[in-house]
């Protein structure tokens, strides 16, 4: 009966592990909440090792055991940048609350391939829900690459918070009908600004 419970104590123990309690869990919890944001490890995913190359550096990913779905996440802090701004107004330097669309544009170019890309802004109801004050997302067929795994088809979901920074979500799937969607809506939850 004790050994049981010690193996049901060491089985709950790395169940947690696996759910956003490991190393870099931590170190993207601390990350998000350097952009005043809070990330809460979604049901049913599992930790996975981002994939970079020399155009894209996402801090973290996750997948859906068994269900040809991965996420990506970057987050970009711009606090570091509206104080060099704010420092030198007169100069031509560029506002770091507008560098979330280069961000987009940079993955994007990384990512995609031939195919037809959509993207629209995020409805302010949703940017509320978020606490974000812009947003974008985007929809195209991914470029073969070490990144993208073989998977088929993208979503890339950028937020920002002014003066805080910005979070890029990028999803990858081999099904582009609902039930990529479902699996999508899976993380609604999982991020937030703070107010």
């Amino acid at each position: 009966m004790a050994t049981c419970y010690s193996i049901a104590l060491v089985l709950f123990a790395h169940a947690q592990t696996n759910q956003g309690e490991s190393r870099n869990g931590k170190q993207f919890k601390e990350l998000m909440a350097s952009v005043n944001a809070t990330f809460t490890f979604p049901e049913g995913f599992t930790e996975v090792t981002p994939v970079n190359n020399d155009k894209t550096s996402y801090q973290y990913a996750l997948e859906l055991p068994n269900s040809d779905f991965e996420v990506l996440f970057q987050v970009n802090q711009t606090k570091k940048d509206w104080k060099r701004y704010d420092r030198s107004r007169e100069s031509e330097k560029i506002n770091p609350d507008s560098l979330y669309s280069s961000i987009a544009d940079a993955h994007l170019s990384s990512l995609s391939g031939d195919g037809g890309k959509f993207n629209r802004p995020i409805p302010a109801k949703i940017l509320q829900f978020y606490n974000a004050d812009i947003g974008r997302s985007y929809f195209f067929t991914l470029a073969t690459s070490p990144v993208t795994h073989s998977y088929q088809y993208g979503l890339m979901v950028i937020i920002q918070k002014n003066h805080q920074g910005s979070i890029v979500v990028t999803c990858f799937g081999n099904d582009r009908g609902p039930e990529f969607f479902k699996k999508v809506n899976m993380l609604r939850n999982c991020l937030k600004f703070n107010n």
